[in-house]
C-alpha cells in the first residue's frame, strides 16, 4: 500500500529519520533493500518525489580499504554519472538532495529509501 511504482521497481519512503545502518536493517526488514540509482532517469524520478527538500540515505557507502564508493548491490558507484561531493572516508555513506548525492557520516540520521522489484499481479 505504501510503495510507489515506478519503471519495473517498487519505492518506500520513510516518514522518520535513523542512521545508515539502521535505515538499512530496516529494508531488509522489509524484503528490499535500499535505493540503488541506475540512471539519469531513476535520479529525476526520486528528485520529483523528495521535491529535493531533505537529504535521504542511499544504498551507497564507502568500502575499506580502496575507498571506493559501493551499492549495497556490490556495483561500483559511477562517478561520470554521479559525482559525489565530500570526502571518501571509511565512514562515509551516501545521501541525495535535490539531484546530487553528498558524502555524509553513516552515523548521522537523515530519511531513507527502499527499493525492490516490482511483482507481477
Amino acid at each position: 500500500m505504501d510503495w510507489l511504482s515506478h519503471r519495473g521497481k517498487c519505492y518506500w519512503f520513510s516518514k522518520d529519520s535513523k542512521t545508515w545502518n539502521e535505515s538499512r536493517a530496516d529494508c531488509s526488514a522489509k524484503s528490499s533493500r535500499k535505493l540503488v540509482i541506475q540512471d539519469g532517469e531513476e535520479m529525476a524520478f526520486i528528485e520529483n518525489v523528495t521535491r529535493g527538500l531533505y537529504h535521504v540515505w542511499l544504498g551507497l557507502r564507502v568500502t575499506s580499504p580502496e575507498k571506493n564508493w559501493t551499492w549495497v548491490d556490490s556495483s561500483m558507484l559511477d562517478q561520470t554519472l554521479f559525482p559525489v561531493t565530500g570526502p571518501a572516508d571509511l565512514n562515509s555513506c551516501g545521501v541525495i538532495k535535490g539531484n546530487r548525492i553528498h558524502s555524509e557520516t553513516c552515523s548521522a540520521e537523515f530519511k531513507w529509501i527502499c527499493q525492490k522489484e516490482a511483482m507481477p499481479l
